[in-house]
C-alpha cells in the first residue's frame, strides 16, 4: 500500500530515473561522441566497470529507496554514487538532477519530522528555483532573442522582425512571472494559487519545447511534468496539514535549502556560481560554442548550420543529440570539450557565443 506522505518521494525517484533512462549515454557512455569533463584526474574514474557499477548501485539504491524501512539508507548511497559520477563527468551535474537529488536527502534528512516541516522546506527549495530562474531572465538576451526564437517556432514571428516589435516588452511578463510564483507558493495563504501558476507555467514551457513547438531538449518534458506533480502533492499536503504551525529556523533542512536554493544562487550574478546550479536557464547569457569547420570534413550525424556562407557545428546541439543532454553551461567546460573534439575535426575555428542575434538555417 502507497503511504501518502511518501508520494512525494515516489516521484522524484521516478523522475531521477526516467531522465537518467532518457539520457543513458550520459551516464553509460562508452559509445559517446561527447567527450567526459573529470572534476578530478584520477585513473580509477575512468574505468569502463567502475562507472557501470557506479551506475548500477546508483539505480539499485533509487529503486530500494521505494521501501520505506531502509530508504534513509538507499538515499545516502545513492547521494554518494551520484556525487562520484559527477566527479567523474561534469555533465551529469544538470539542474534536475542536482534537484531531485537534494530533495530525495533532505527529504530522507527530515525523515522524523512532521508532514508540515517537509512541506516547508521543500516549498523554500522549489521557491529558490522560481525566483532564480525568473531573476536569470531579466537581461536583453532573453527579451530580445531567446524569447522571440521560441515564437518563431510557432511561425508567429521572425527573429528580425521581433527586434522592431513595439511591444517586445512583454517578454519581461516572464521573469516577473517565475519570480511572483515563488512568492506565491512561499505565502499558506496564496498557495492555491501558485498552484495553478504553475501549472500554466509549465504546460506553457511544454507547449512551446514540446512536440508541438520545438520539439527541443525532451529530457526537459520529464523534468517540467516532475515539477506539475511537485506542485501538485506539496499543495495537497499542505491542505491536510493546514493550521499547523512550523517554526523554519530550528529546521536544518530549511537552512540547507535556503542556502542551497536561495542564498548561493545570487552569487551567480558575479560569476561566483554555477549557472545550472542557479537555474540560469533558457536565459540567453549561458555560454555556447561554435565550431567552423569546411562541410566537406563533416562527419556522419554531426548537427551541421550555417549563415550566409559560414559551415558550423552548435556544440550544445550536438550534445543534445548525442548524449541527450545539454553540455554543463560554463565556459570552461565548453574549452575542454571543444579541445578534444577540434583535435579530430580540424577546426577552423571555435567562436564562443551566448545566444543567435540571427536566423540561422540547418544543413542536415
Amino acid at each position: 500500500m502507497i503511504a501518502k506522505d511518501n508520494i512525494l518521494r515516489y516521484v522524484l525517484i521516478i523522475s531521477f530515473l526516467a531522465c537518467m533512462a532518457m539520457a543513458n549515454k550520459l551516464w553509460l557512455g562508452s559509445s559517446r561522441i561527447i567527450p567526459e569533463v573529470a572534476l578530478v584526474n584520477a585513473d580509477f574514474l575512468a574505468s569502463n566497470a567502475l562507472q557501470y557499477a557506479l551506475v548500477g548501485m546508483l539505480v539499485l539504491s533509487l529503486l530500494f529507496s521505494f521501501l520505506n524501512r531502509y530508504y534513509t539508507y538507499c538515499i545516502g548511497i545513492a547521494a554518494s554514487c551520484f556525487f562520484i559520477l559527477v566527479l567523474d563527468d561534469i555533465n551529469r551535474l544538470q539542474s534536475y538532477y542536482f534537484q531531485f537529488m537534494a530533495m530525495l536527502v533532505l527529504l530522507a534528512g527530515m525523515y522524523k519530522k512532521s508532514t508540515s516541516q517537509k512541506i516547508l522546506v521543500m516549498y523554500v527549495l522549489m521557491a529558490g528555483i522560481y525566483f532564480h530562474s525568473g531573476l536569470s531572465k531579466w537581461n536583453d538576451n532573453f527579451v530580445h532573442f531567446v524569447f522571440p526564437n521560441m515564437l518563431y517556432a510557432f511561425q508567429y514571428i521572425s527573429l528580425e522582425t521581433w527586434q522592431e516589435f513595439s511591444l517586445k516588452e512583454i517578454a519581461y511578463s516572464i521573469p516577473i512571472l517565475e519570480m511572483t510564483l515563488a512568492a506565491l507558493i512561499l505565502i499558506p495563504s496564496t498557495r492555491k494559487a501558485g498552484l495553478i501558476t504553475a501549472i500554466v507555467l509549465h504546460l506553457a514551457i511544454l507547449f512551446v519545447i514540446g512536440p508541438f513547438g520545438l520539439s527541443w531538449n525532451s529530457i526537459v518534458w520529464i523534468w517540467n511534468i516532475a515539477m506539475i506533480a511537485f506542485n501538485v502533492i506539496l499543495y495537497l499536503q499542505h491542505e491536510k496539514a493546514k493550521g499547523k504551525v512550523v517554526k523554519p529556523f530550528k529546521l536544518i533542512g530549511f537552512w540547507i535549502a535556503l542556502l542551497l536554493f536561495g542564498l548561493l544562487p545570487l552569487l551567480n550574478l558575479i560569476d561566483k556560481w554555477d549557472n545550472y546550479l542557479s537555474f540560469n536557464l533558457y536565459t540567453g547569457t549561458t555560454p555556447n560554442v561554435q565550431l567552423h569547420i569546411d562541410q566537406a570534413s563533416q562527419l556522419d550525424d554531426i548537427p551541421l548550420f550555417y549563415i550566409e556562407q559560414d559551415t558550423f557545428i552548435d556544440l550544445n546541439v550536438w550534445a543534445l543529440q548525442d548524449i541527450q543532454t545539454a553540455i554543463y553551461a560554463e565556459k570552461w567546460v565548453f574549452d575542454h570539450i571543444s579541445k578534444q573534439i577540434c583535435q579530430e575535426l580540424d577546426c577552423k575555428q571555435v567562436t564562443h557565443f551566448q545566444v543567435y542575434k540571427e536566423s540561422i538555417d540547418y544543413i542536415d
